[in-house]
């Protein structure tokens, strides 16, 4: 499937926005996706959306991947409470309900432009006792000049081609979509690195130290072990190095080994390996010339 990311710069009319004016009725089925063109329309201010769902091989900036109750003192109230009120609800009810599994991910994968977008009951709905939470994946970038789109569904897009575009590259010190010339992809897990080891290490001891613990990472995100791919790389990245500069773990990246290649898309394989967020660093046995960057 091919897809179209667009945007939308044009002067939005509050009569057309989906912010659930009027008796409209909201659309509540997983897998429905939603054109939201207005950067105003995505604003958490505008927490509903009654506009009609559109079809999924059309431009879209949202796609519904599960679908919550609300509960609690939130969900009690006889008035639909603030958006300042009823968000952190609605965030905690769509928090674990699946986003990564919907795209195709797994926890080996760093993702970039997508982000859970929570929608609530319209008042006339709140009025009528519905307490759902509508969990939306919302693609960016998100700007005032317009909201990405895309035409294909987003269920499984991490395990096609064009999903290279959601994972994170870099090219240099700049962070890229994968679909973007890089010499660079990101692996999960992160590494982590204490503060007794920025306090008393070199940023060489360190920067080997995290290569060795990529090794894992790297190869179950290859899918083979990394020796297989004398093509590849391990490139360690430590604490505050771009293009992740507020990063207060080490990071794990794969790329070419010829210096100065830049490659389009992703080396990932469909085979999941890794289940866990972040691994401890250990001491390699030696310093290998890629780490210390």
């Amino acid at each position: 499937m091919s897809a179209l990311l667009t945007t939308s710069c044009a002067v939005p009319r509050v009569d057309r926005l989906g912010l659930g004016i009027g008796d409209f009725a909201t659309t509540w089925t997983v897998g429905s996706c939603h054109r939201m063109a207005q950067f105003m329309e995505t604003d958490p201010v505008y927490n509903t959306d009654s506009s009609p769902a559109v079809p999924c091989d059309s431009p879209h900036s949202s796609e519904t991947f599960a679908v919550a109750s609300l509960t609690g003192a939130v969900a009690a109230a006889a008035q639909r409470p603030s958006p300042l009120l009823i968000r952190p609800a609605m965030v905690a009810a769509c928090a674990g309900t699946g986003m990564i599994d919907y795209l195709g991910a797994q926890p080996v994968d760093a993702l970039r432009d997508v982000s859970i977008m929570p929608v609530v009951p319209t008042e006339p709905e709140w009025r009528r006792g519905v307490r759902t939470v509508r969990c939306d994946i919302l693609l960016g970038p998100r700007t005032r000049q317009g909201v990405a789109m895309i035409s294909q569904t987003l269920r499984g897009v991490l395990t096609e081609d064009v999903g290279a575009r959601f994972r994170v590259c870099s090219l240099g010190p700049v962070q890229v979509g994968c679909d973007r010339p890089h010499d660079a992809e990101l692996v999960r897990p992160t590494i982590a690195v204490s503060g007794a080891d920025l306090a008393h290490r070199t940023r060489a001891a360190i920067a080997a130290s995290v290569y060795a613990a990529c090794i894992g990472p790297v190869s179950a995100y290859l899918g083979t072990p990394l020796t297989d791919r004398p093509d590849l790389a391990v490139r360690a990245r430590i604490p505050g190095e771009p293009p992740l500069t507020d990063s207060r773990d080490g990071t794990c990246w794969v790329g070419p080994a010829r210096p100065g290649r830049a490659v389009t898309g992703s080396v990932r394989s469909r085979v999941p390996m890794i289940e866990r967020n972040r691994v401890p660093m250990s001491a390699p046995n030696r310093v290998p010339g890629e780490a210390a960057r």
